[in-house]
């Protein structure tokens, strides 16, 4: 079982299910196949995910404050397992747009205007960064790993 740290943010080798796992699940579907069909069960693909964000605060919030409220909630939406529209994990093979991630942070308490929102496909294992685009595709057995995100809060004189 994966489980979030006090931010609520998960590890990518935490994702990662153990051999152990993957064999029992398979014994318990391979019982279950019909006859004549063949099984393949492994880990999902995870495309990483990091955001650079431009965001103005209203005058009387705290920019810190603004900001981190921010990144809880790219963290909490990208999640695989509790984000997405509904809150019930990331669909597999479902694309990411920037527009989601406008409307995102746009409802973040202290948030007067979101400025700008790259995405950038990313590898989780060595942090490199794609170059910015505003959709992320995704294969059919992929997943989204947030981490990483960059925002910039202007506050407002």
């Amino acid at each position: 079982q994966a489980v979030p740290d006090r931010g609520g943010r998960l590890r990518f080798e935490q994702l990662v299910p153990g051999e152990e796992l993957l064999s029992r699940v398979t014994s318990f579907l391979d019982d279950r196949r019909p006859l004549g069909t063949r099984l393949s069960v492994g880990p999902p693909y995870y495309q990483g995910v990091t955001v650079v964000a431009t965001l103005h605060s209203f005058r009387a919030a705290h920019a810190e404050r603004v900001r981190a409220e921010a990144l809880d909630a790219l963290y909490a939406y990208l999640d695989p397992l509790t984000g997405g529209a509904h809150r019930e994990g990331w669909p597999f093979g479902r694309p990411l747009r920037a527009g989601e991630i406008f409307a995102a942070l746009q409802r973040v308490p202290g948030v007067e205007l979101v400025d700008e929102v790259l995405l950038h496909p990313a590898d989780p294992l060595t942090g490199r960064r794609g170059d910015a685009t505003d959709r992320i595709e995704l294969a059919p057995s992929a997943l989204l790993f947030p981490f990483d995100h960059r925002v910039r809060v202007i506050e407002a004189r």
